[in-house]
């Protein structure tokens, strides 16, 4: 009872500070040029998502378990994996958008420009205020643990700069030029939550039940939108990024320093 009140109290959190990033942090730059072939723009954004869910599916049922049998320590188990990461999330998209759509690495937000310095400073400090509630609190969406330095600098790569660069600089753009900057960040969102629905059942479903999954899909899209909204106010992926690192490893970096 205790976890599902917690969960409903981050939902409502974590709505909070959605509208007041969107209403309050920044401005909205000007859209991105509406593509002249939308429905390309459509399928290429719904393909690579399906690429993700299948992924997160794969990983569950088997990579994951390979990995636990190999008996790696885990900087060794994201080592292993990140070559697997770097052909679907980063290669795959550049050779489908780059290519054949020509765009350039501003295109994917791979640029130190700012927008919105209002909305990068939200980012910064909404990833260190979440990764230490997390910390204090014991309550955190990936496990608290003692990582090695190493790790933890490989999962700044596996997990927050490839997760943004795919589903932000990718697929959000793509969906921008396609249906618009709301309609982008809403569904942008969605596609997010949804590519973690399996690492979801499998987290959860045995041990908290289906409404533990529902609040967990329900937050991951809630984090989409947030993401979205940062990376569109700012046009730069670092901001997501960061944010993205630190609300989910600053717990256990935190746990080297403090135990």
């Amino acid at each position: 009872m205790s976890d599902l009140l917690w969960r409903f109290g981050m939902l409502v959190i974590a709505g909070l500070f959605l509208w007041i990033l969107h209403c309050y942090i920044g401005k909205y730059p000007a859209a991105l040029p509406h593509s002249g072939r939308p429905i390309v723009n459509l399928r290429a954004a719904l393909a690579l998502a399906s690429i993700a869910f299948s992924l997160s599916v794969i990983r569950v049922l088997w990579i994951s378990p390979w990995l636990v049998r190999l008996d790696l320590a885990l900087a060794q188990k994201e080592l292993v994996q990140g070559p697997i990461w770097t052909v679907f999330y980063l290669l795959l998209p550049i050779f489908l958008v780059a290519r054949k759509m020509r765009w350039g690495a501003a295109d994917f937000g791979l640029t130190l420009a700012n927008k919105s310095q209002e909305a990068t400073l939200f980012a910064v400090l909404f990833g260190l205020g979440s990764g230490c509630v997390a910390y204090f609190t014991g309550q955190s969406n990936i496990s608290i643990q003692v990582l090695p330095l190493d790790a933890l600098l490989i999962l700044f790569y596996n997990n927050a700069f490839l997760e943004e660069f795919y589903h932000r600089g990718v697929i959000q753009s793509l969906l921008e030029r396609a249906i618009g900057q709301k309609q982008a960040i809403l569904w942008g969102g969605i596609l997010f939550g949804l590519t973690h629905i399996a690492l979801d059942l499998s987290a959860l479903l045995e041990t908290e039940g289906y409404i533990a999954v529902f609040s967990a899909l329900l937050l991951q899209t809630m984090a989409g939108w947030m993401f979205g909204i940062i990376y569109m106010k700012s046009r730069s992926l670092w901001p997501c990024v960061l944010c993205h690192y630190l609300a989910n490893w600053l717990p256990s970096i935190l746990v080297i320093g403090f135990g």
